[in-house]
């Protein structure tokens, strides 16, 4: 019982601890939209669960997974993040493996993440994870806000090959422009 990690689901009761975990992990970003969302379910998603992540009853970070209804066979990895001072010590990678199997025991074929090119550490987790890398640049779906290079990662839940995501339209352009109004 030294490293538990559990996922707590995040709802009205919790929110609050989940929108602070966040916004230290990621302080340019609005958790709580995202999180309201989540509880009050986004027409756009098929699912979205996001959990707070706790390691012997601390919670050390955020963690979650939704799907489009357009791939409902895909999982992503959303709001995925440990908090500085729990990380370099295996707490991610326990994390970033629970969430997989959570996806696999929901029925996912497929997992799925986009991140930029500047998250290296994160980079470096994904690899070792087994999830293959592929530069993300659909031209029409162009986030206005970053200036950086998008990557999806993805890995087969059925031990099939994986498939290439191969700049299927994501709704980052929309998701930025939702943000930042």
């Amino acid at each position: 019982m030294k490293n538990l990690i559990i996922f707590k689901k995040i709802t009205n009761e919790n929110l609050e601890l989940a929108c602070k975990i966040q916004n230290e992990i990621f302080p340019e970003e609005d958790a709580r939209m995202n999180f309201i969302e989540q509880i009050n379910n986004d027409p756009y998603r098929k699912e979205m669960d996001y959990y707070i992540v706790y390691k012997n009853d601390i919670a050390v970070g955020v963690t979650g997974i939704y799907s489009y209804h357009e791939y409902p066979e895909t999982a992503w990895l959303g709001w995925f993040g440990i908090l500085e001072k729990y990380r370099h010590n295996g707490i991610g990678g326990i994390t970033l493996d629970k969430t997989i199997e959570l996806a696999k025991k929901k029925g996912y074929t497929n997992f799925r993440l986009y991140t930029d090119e500047f998250a290296k550490d994160a980079h470096r987790l994904y690899e070792s994870r087994g999830l293959e890398k592929e530069l993300y640049d659909n031209p029409d779906d162009k986030d206005n806000f970053i200036d950086a290079k998008i990557f999806i990662y993805s890995k087969s839940l059925d031990n099939k090959p994986v498939e290439k995501w191969d700049n299927k339209m994501l709704g980052l352009k929309e998701q930025s422009n939702k943000e930042h109004n």
